[in-house]
Protein backbone atom coordinates (compact mmCIF):
# COMPACT_ATOMS: atom_id res chain seq x y z
CA UNK A 1 0.00 0.00 0.00
CA UNK A 2 2.82 2.34 0.91
CA UNK A 3 4.61 1.61 -2.38
CA UNK A 4 1.41 2.22 -4.34
CA UNK A 5 0.86 5.53 -2.54
CA UNK A 6 4.41 6.65 -3.31
CA UNK A 7 4.04 5.76 -6.98
CA UNK A 8 0.76 7.70 -7.13
CA UNK A 9 2.32 10.73 -5.42
CA UNK A 10 5.28 10.58 -7.80
CA UNK A 11 2.95 10.39 -10.82
CA UNK A 12 0.95 13.38 -9.60
CA UNK A 13 4.13 15.33 -8.91
CA UNK A 14 5.50 14.60 -12.40
CA UNK A 15 2.15 15.59 -13.94
CA UNK A 16 2.13 18.91 -12.06
CA UNK A 17 5.74 19.56 -13.04
CA UNK A 18 4.99 18.85 -16.70
CA UNK A 19 2.02 21.24 -16.59
CA UNK A 20 4.18 23.96 -15.08
CA UNK A 21 6.88 23.46 -17.74
CA UNK A 22 4.34 23.55 -20.57
CA UNK A 23 2.36 26.55 -19.34
CA UNK A 24 5.23 28.70 -18.06
CA UNK A 25 6.25 30.04 -21.50
CA UNK A 26 2.64 30.98 -22.29
CA UNK A 27 2.23 32.72 -18.95
CA UNK A 28 5.52 34.53 -19.39
CA UNK A 29 4.53 35.64 -22.89
CA UNK A 30 1.16 36.90 -21.59
CA UNK A 31 2.90 38.81 -18.83
CA UNK A 32 5.41 40.23 -21.32
CA UNK A 33 2.63 41.40 -23.68
CA UNK A 34 0.65 42.92 -20.80
CA UNK A 35 3.72 44.78 -19.55
CA UNK A 36 4.46 46.03 -23.05
CA UNK A 37 0.99 47.42 -23.74
CA UNK A 38 0.36 48.86 -20.25
CA UNK A 39 0.47 52.66 -20.37
CA UNK A 40 1.03 52.69 -24.15
CA UNK A 41 -0.89 54.54 -26.85
CA UNK A 42 -1.76 52.59 -29.99
CA UNK A 43 -2.24 54.74 -33.08
CA UNK A 44 -4.83 53.80 -35.70
CA UNK A 45 -3.83 55.40 -39.01
CA UNK A 46 -6.99 55.92 -41.10
CA UNK A 47 -6.58 56.11 -44.87
CA UNK A 48 -9.22 58.83 -45.28
CA UNK A 49 -10.24 62.17 -43.85
CA UNK A 50 -12.54 62.76 -40.86
CA UNK A 51 -16.25 61.90 -40.99
CA UNK A 52 -16.12 59.19 -43.68
CA UNK A 53 -17.01 55.56 -43.10
CA UNK A 54 -13.42 54.45 -42.50
CA UNK A 55 -12.98 57.18 -39.91
CA UNK A 56 -16.16 56.44 -37.98
CA UNK A 57 -15.50 52.69 -37.91
CA UNK A 58 -11.94 53.31 -36.69
CA UNK A 59 -13.19 55.57 -33.90
CA UNK A 60 -15.61 52.87 -32.76
CA UNK A 61 -12.68 50.44 -32.70
CA UNK A 62 -10.52 52.91 -30.77
CA UNK A 63 -13.31 53.43 -28.24
CA UNK A 64 -13.54 49.76 -27.30
CA UNK A 65 -10.49 47.68 -28.24
CA UNK A 66 -8.29 48.77 -25.33
CA UNK A 67 -10.58 46.98 -22.86
CA UNK A 68 -9.84 43.66 -24.52
CA UNK A 69 -6.07 43.89 -25.02
CA UNK A 70 -3.69 42.89 -22.17
CA UNK A 71 -2.44 45.99 -20.39
CA UNK A 72 -5.45 48.04 -21.60
CA UNK A 73 -3.58 50.48 -23.88
CA UNK A 74 -5.20 53.67 -25.15
CA UNK A 75 -6.18 53.77 -28.83
CA UNK A 76 -6.22 57.02 -30.81
CA UNK A 77 -7.06 57.83 -34.43
CA UNK A 78 -4.82 59.69 -36.87
CA UNK A 79 -6.19 60.55 -40.32
CA UNK A 80 -3.82 60.11 -43.26
CA UNK A 81 -5.81 60.65 -46.48
CA UNK A 82 -4.20 60.78 -49.89
CA UNK A 83 -3.67 58.81 -53.11
CA UNK A 84 -6.93 56.91 -52.68
CA UNK A 85 -5.63 55.23 -49.51
CA UNK A 86 -2.18 54.34 -50.86
CA UNK A 87 -0.45 56.97 -48.74
CA UNK A 88 -1.56 55.27 -45.51
CA UNK A 89 -1.07 51.76 -46.90
CA UNK A 90 2.49 52.57 -47.91
CA UNK A 91 3.16 54.09 -44.51
CA UNK A 92 2.00 50.93 -42.72
CA UNK A 93 3.89 48.62 -45.08
CA UNK A 94 7.20 50.49 -45.23
CA UNK A 95 7.54 53.24 -42.63
CA UNK A 96 5.52 52.56 -39.47
CA UNK A 97 7.32 51.11 -36.43
CA UNK A 98 7.00 47.32 -36.25
CA UNK A 99 6.28 47.16 -32.56
CA UNK A 100 2.50 46.69 -32.53
CA UNK A 101 1.71 50.29 -31.60
CA UNK A 102 0.66 51.41 -35.11
CA UNK A 103 -2.37 49.92 -36.85
CA UNK A 104 -3.61 50.74 -40.33
CA UNK A 105 -7.27 51.22 -41.23
CA UNK A 106 -6.87 50.95 -44.98
CA UNK A 107 -9.25 50.34 -47.85
CA UNK A 108 -9.53 46.68 -48.81
CA UNK A 109 -8.54 47.64 -52.34
CA UNK A 110 -5.05 48.39 -51.09
CA UNK A 111 -4.52 44.61 -50.83
CA UNK A 112 -4.52 44.14 -54.60
CA UNK A 113 -2.98 47.54 -55.47
CA UNK A 114 0.55 46.07 -55.92
CA UNK A 115 -0.84 43.47 -58.36
CA UNK A 116 -2.37 46.30 -60.39
CA UNK A 117 0.86 48.27 -60.51
CA UNK A 118 -0.61 51.34 -58.80
CA UNK A 119 1.94 54.08 -58.12
CA UNK A 120 3.18 53.87 -54.54
CA UNK A 121 1.96 50.29 -54.04
CA UNK A 122 5.46 48.82 -53.85
CA UNK A 123 4.70 46.37 -51.04
CA UNK A 124 3.50 42.78 -50.61
CA UNK A 125 0.14 42.56 -48.82
CA UNK A 126 0.80 38.95 -47.79
CA UNK A 127 3.63 40.13 -45.51
CA UNK A 128 1.33 42.47 -43.57
CA UNK A 129 -0.26 41.20 -40.36
CA UNK A 130 -4.05 41.39 -40.35
CA UNK A 131 -5.87 41.85 -37.03
CA UNK A 132 -9.47 41.50 -38.16
CA UNK A 133 -12.32 43.00 -40.15
CA UNK A 134 -15.40 44.77 -38.80
CA UNK A 135 -17.73 44.55 -41.77
CA UNK A 136 -18.33 42.99 -45.16
CA UNK A 137 -19.32 45.84 -47.44
CA UNK A 138 -21.57 46.13 -50.47
CA UNK A 139 -20.71 49.00 -52.80
CA UNK A 140 -23.12 50.89 -55.01
CA UNK A 141 -23.21 53.40 -57.83
CA UNK A 142 -25.46 56.38 -57.19
CA UNK A 143 -26.74 59.18 -59.42
CA UNK A 144 -27.65 62.64 -58.12
CA UNK A 145 -31.27 63.56 -58.79
CA UNK A 146 -30.38 66.26 -61.32
CA UNK A 147 -28.69 63.68 -63.59
CA UNK A 148 -32.01 62.24 -64.67
CA UNK A 149 -30.65 58.68 -64.40
CA UNK A 150 -32.43 56.10 -62.28
CA UNK A 151 -31.19 52.69 -63.52
CA UNK A 152 -27.92 51.08 -64.61
CA UNK A 153 -29.41 50.49 -68.07
CA UNK A 154 -29.79 54.25 -68.44
CA UNK A 155 -26.12 54.64 -67.44
CA UNK A 156 -25.29 52.42 -70.44
CA UNK A 157 -27.08 54.85 -72.74
CA UNK A 158 -26.27 58.25 -71.26
CA UNK A 159 -23.08 59.73 -69.75
CA UNK A 160 -22.95 60.10 -65.97
CA UNK A 161 -20.19 62.30 -64.50
CA UNK A 162 -18.84 60.72 -61.30
CA UNK A 163 -16.29 61.99 -58.79
CA UNK A 164 -13.35 59.80 -57.79
CA UNK A 165 -10.16 59.51 -55.78
CA UNK A 166 -7.24 58.47 -57.99
CA UNK A 167 -6.41 54.80 -57.54
CA UNK A 168 -9.33 54.12 -55.19
CA UNK A 169 -12.42 52.05 -55.91
CA UNK A 170 -14.30 55.25 -56.74
CA UNK A 171 -12.06 55.48 -59.85
CA UNK A 172 -11.48 51.79 -60.55
CA UNK A 173 -15.15 50.75 -60.34
CA UNK A 174 -16.58 53.07 -63.01
CA UNK A 175 -13.64 52.38 -65.34
CA UNK A 176 -14.15 48.63 -64.88
CA UNK A 177 -17.86 48.85 -65.58
CA UNK A 178 -17.28 50.99 -68.66
CA UNK A 179 -14.95 48.31 -69.99
CA UNK A 180 -16.78 45.14 -68.95
CA UNK A 181 -20.43 46.16 -68.72
CA UNK A 182 -20.72 48.96 -71.29
CA UNK A 183 -21.60 51.85 -68.96
CA UNK A 184 -20.85 55.45 -69.89
CA UNK A 185 -19.38 56.86 -66.68
CA UNK A 186 -17.20 59.95 -67.12
CA UNK A 187 -14.70 59.79 -64.27
CA UNK A 188 -13.40 62.98 -62.65
CA UNK A 189 -10.48 61.96 -60.38
CA UNK A 190 -8.61 64.24 -58.01
CA UNK A 191 -10.88 64.27 -54.97
CA UNK A 192 -8.95 63.42 -51.83
CA UNK A 193 -11.54 61.14 -50.28
CA UNK A 194 -15.19 60.13 -50.15
CA UNK A 195 -16.58 63.08 -48.16
CA UNK A 196 -15.11 65.48 -50.73
CA UNK A 197 -16.83 63.57 -53.53
CA UNK A 198 -20.14 63.93 -51.72
CA UNK A 199 -19.52 67.65 -51.33
CA UNK A 200 -18.76 67.85 -55.06
CA UNK A 201 -22.15 66.26 -55.80
CA UNK A 202 -23.88 68.85 -53.62
CA UNK A 203 -21.99 71.61 -55.45
CA UNK A 204 -22.97 70.14 -58.85
CA UNK A 205 -19.32 69.59 -59.81
CA UNK A 206 -20.25 65.95 -60.46
CA UNK A 207 -23.59 64.13 -60.52
CA UNK A 208 -22.69 60.71 -59.20
CA UNK A 209 -20.40 58.43 -57.26
CA UNK A 210 -19.56 54.86 -58.14
CA UNK A 211 -17.90 52.95 -55.31
CA UNK A 212 -19.71 54.02 -52.12
CA UNK A 213 -20.46 51.45 -49.42
CA UNK A 214 -24.14 51.01 -48.68
CA UNK A 215 -23.45 51.09 -44.94
CA UNK A 216 -21.87 54.53 -45.40
CA UNK A 217 -24.78 55.72 -47.52
CA UNK A 218 -27.17 54.83 -44.72
CA UNK A 219 -25.01 56.23 -41.92
CA UNK A 220 -23.95 59.45 -43.66
CA UNK A 221 -26.97 60.44 -45.76
CA UNK A 222 -30.02 58.19 -45.23
CA UNK A 223 -32.19 61.21 -46.04
CA UNK A 224 -30.83 61.21 -49.61
CA UNK A 225 -32.28 57.74 -50.07
CA UNK A 226 -35.57 58.51 -48.34
CA UNK A 227 -36.08 61.79 -50.21
CA UNK A 228 -34.81 60.33 -53.52
CA UNK A 229 -32.01 62.86 -53.75
CA UNK A 230 -29.96 59.98 -55.17
CA UNK A 231 -30.87 56.94 -57.24
CA UNK A 232 -29.02 53.69 -56.56
CA UNK A 233 -28.05 52.04 -59.86
CA UNK A 234 -26.11 48.85 -59.13
CA UNK A 235 -24.36 46.88 -56.36
CA UNK A 236 -21.33 44.58 -56.00
CA UNK A 237 -19.57 42.23 -55.08
CA UNK A 238 -22.52 40.64 -53.24
CA UNK A 239 -26.16 41.57 -52.78
CA UNK A 240 -27.14 43.50 -49.70
CA UNK A 241 -30.11 42.14 -47.75
CA UNK A 242 -31.79 45.56 -47.96
CA UNK A 243 -31.29 45.83 -51.75
CA UNK A 244 -32.75 42.54 -53.04
CA UNK A 245 -33.96 43.94 -56.36
CA UNK A 246 -30.95 46.08 -57.25
CA UNK A 247 -28.86 44.58 -60.09
CA UNK A 248 -25.57 42.87 -59.17
CA UNK A 249 -22.59 43.78 -61.36
CA UNK A 250 -21.54 40.15 -61.90
CA UNK A 251 -25.06 39.28 -63.12
CA UNK A 252 -24.79 41.92 -65.83
CA UNK A 253 -21.39 40.66 -67.03
CA UNK A 254 -21.51 38.66 -70.27
CA UNK A 255 -18.70 36.14 -69.66
CA UNK A 256 -17.23 34.11 -66.82
CA UNK A 257 -13.85 35.85 -67.27
CA UNK A 258 -15.56 39.23 -66.93
CA UNK A 259 -17.24 38.06 -63.73
CA UNK A 260 -13.94 36.77 -62.35
CA UNK A 261 -12.23 40.06 -63.20
CA UNK A 262 -14.92 41.99 -61.31
CA UNK A 263 -14.54 39.66 -58.34
CA UNK A 264 -10.74 40.03 -58.40
CA UNK A 265 -10.99 43.81 -58.47
CA UNK A 266 -13.71 44.15 -55.85
CA UNK A 267 -13.93 40.90 -53.87
CA UNK A 268 -11.83 42.62 -51.20
CA UNK A 269 -14.98 44.48 -50.14
CA UNK A 270 -15.87 41.55 -47.90
CA UNK A 271 -12.86 42.70 -45.81
CA UNK A 272 -13.26 46.42 -46.36
CA UNK A 273 -13.19 47.47 -42.69
CA UNK A 274 -9.94 45.64 -41.94
CA UNK A 275 -7.16 46.57 -39.54
CA UNK A 276 -3.55 45.68 -40.24
CA UNK A 277 -0.10 45.82 -38.68
CA UNK A 278 3.24 46.29 -40.45
CA UNK A 279 5.32 43.22 -41.30
CA UNK A 280 7.43 41.54 -38.62
CA UNK A 281 5.44 42.68 -35.57
CA UNK A 282 6.26 40.24 -32.73
CA UNK A 283 3.91 37.27 -32.92
CA UNK A 284 2.74 37.52 -29.30
CA UNK A 285 1.65 41.14 -29.81
CA UNK A 286 -0.17 40.27 -33.05
CA UNK A 287 -1.99 37.46 -31.24
CA UNK A 288 -2.90 39.74 -28.33
CA UNK A 289 -4.47 42.25 -30.72
CA UNK A 290 -6.22 39.52 -32.72
CA UNK A 291 -7.62 37.89 -29.59
CA UNK A 292 -8.71 41.27 -28.24
CA UNK A 293 -10.43 42.08 -31.54
CA UNK A 294 -12.25 38.73 -31.58
CA UNK A 295 -13.45 39.25 -27.99
CA UNK A 296 -14.48 42.84 -28.69
CA UNK A 297 -16.81 42.05 -31.61
CA UNK A 298 -18.67 39.50 -29.45
CA UNK A 299 -19.29 41.97 -26.62
CA UNK A 300 -22.92 43.06 -26.27
CA UNK A 301 -22.05 46.65 -25.31
CA UNK A 302 -19.90 46.96 -28.42
CA UNK A 303 -22.68 45.60 -30.61
CA UNK A 304 -25.09 48.10 -29.09
CA UNK A 305 -22.68 50.95 -29.81
CA UNK A 306 -22.51 49.94 -33.49
CA UNK A 307 -26.30 49.89 -33.67
CA UNK A 308 -26.44 53.32 -32.03
CA UNK A 309 -23.94 54.65 -34.59
CA UNK A 310 -26.05 53.17 -37.40
CA UNK A 311 -23.12 51.00 -38.54
CA UNK A 312 -23.30 47.37 -39.59
CA UNK A 313 -21.11 44.85 -37.76
CA UNK A 314 -20.28 41.64 -39.67
CA UNK A 315 -16.78 40.77 -38.46
CA UNK A 316 -14.17 38.26 -39.60
CA UNK A 317 -11.01 37.19 -37.81
CA UNK A 318 -7.44 38.17 -38.63
CA UNK A 319 -6.70 34.61 -39.78
CA UNK A 320 -9.69 34.72 -42.15
CA UNK A 321 -8.57 38.05 -43.58
CA UNK A 322 -5.00 36.79 -43.99
CA UNK A 323 -6.30 33.73 -45.90
CA UNK A 324 -8.37 35.93 -48.24
CA UNK A 325 -5.34 38.13 -48.95
CA UNK A 326 -3.39 35.02 -49.89
CA UNK A 327 -6.20 33.91 -52.24
CA UNK A 328 -6.24 37.30 -53.97
CA UNK A 329 -2.52 36.91 -54.63
CA UNK A 330 -3.24 33.49 -56.14
CA UNK A 331 -5.62 34.83 -58.85
CA UNK A 332 -4.91 33.32 -62.32
CA UNK A 333 -2.66 35.52 -64.42
CA UNK A 334 -5.09 35.89 -67.34
CA UNK A 335 -7.79 37.23 -64.99
CA UNK A 336 -5.35 39.77 -63.54
CA UNK A 337 -4.45 40.83 -67.10
CA UNK A 338 -8.12 41.28 -67.99
CA UNK A 339 -8.63 43.37 -64.86
CA UNK A 340 -5.60 45.49 -65.75
CA UNK A 341 -7.04 46.13 -69.20
CA UNK A 342 -10.35 47.17 -67.65
CA UNK A 343 -8.72 49.85 -65.49
CA UNK A 344 -6.14 50.95 -68.06
CA UNK A 345 -7.37 54.53 -67.85
CA UNK A 346 -6.78 54.80 -64.09
CA UNK A 347 -3.97 56.89 -62.67
CA UNK A 348 -1.35 54.30 -61.65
Amino acid sequence: MTGTRKRLERTLWLSALTTMILTAPSAMAQSSVENFFRGQTVKIVVASGPSGGFDTFARLLARHLGRFVPGNPTFVVQNMPGAGGLRAAGYIAKVAPRDGLTIGAVQGGMVKAPLLGLTGADYDSTTLRWIGNLNSEVHVCVAWHTSGLKTIKEAMQKELIVGASAGADSELAPLTFNSLLGTKFKVIPGYQDGPRILLAMQRAEVVGRCGWSWSSVMSQHPEWVKEKTISTLMQWPTKHANLPNLPLAQEIAQSDDDRQAIEFLFGHLVMSRSYVLPPDVPVERLEALRNGFDAMVKDQAVKADFVKANHELAPSSGAEVQARVNRIYGTPKHIVEKALQAIAGAKR
